[in-house]
């Protein structure tokens, strides 16, 4: 008996995935555990991903920055928008904000985005839309060194 009903409800779900338009297709609720690192090696230490793994979405998220992040012509602009000792110069000269961590989802597949230093003072990194993720927000493990390194950050946003 068990065995028939559930092979109803898996015919019932197999037929009904075809069913409808796809840009109205339930999505699911669980959203993918991310968390804030600043290495591969940091990454690959909570063992949800393999080193090679956290390597390539991390190098994926700087390819990302390089074409994504802000830019500027000269250092001064560019420590004025991201804050002082933040950035760096760019093989094409312009300058960039230093990457400082990588917000990284271990989602089927797993990827990374570029986070960088906030100037405001705050706990917290910020992505390239300027999305902040802070030490006490709800949804991403830090690693303890990526979590020094936003406190590094703020002490310096306050005394600069």
């Amino acid at each position: 008996m068990r065995t028939i009903a559930l092979f109803g409800m898996l015919f019932a779900a197999v037929t009904l995935a075809g069913c409808g338009n796809s840009a109205t297709a339930v999505q699911p609720k669980t959203k993918a555990e991310t968390g804030v690192f600043i290495s591969s090696g940091d990454c690959a230490g909570v063992q949800k991903l393999t080193i090679e793994q956290c390597g390539q979405v991390i190098d994926m998220a700087v390819a990302l920055h390089r074409s994504r992040a802000p830019s500027y012509n000269s250092l001064n602009a560019c420590a004025a928008a991201e804050g002082r000792d933040r950035c760096a110069k760019g093989v094409d000269g312009k300058y960039q904000p230093n990457v400082q961590a990588f917000l990284v989802t271990f989602g089927q597949p797993p990827s990374a985005l570029p986070l960088y230093a906030t100037s405001d003072g705050s706990l917290a990194f910020k992505g390239l839309d300027k999305q902040k993720f802070g030490l006490n927000d709800d949804g991403s493990h830090f690693s303890e060194s990526a979590e020094a390194l936003a406190h590094e950050n703020a002490r310096m946003a306050k005394k600069g």
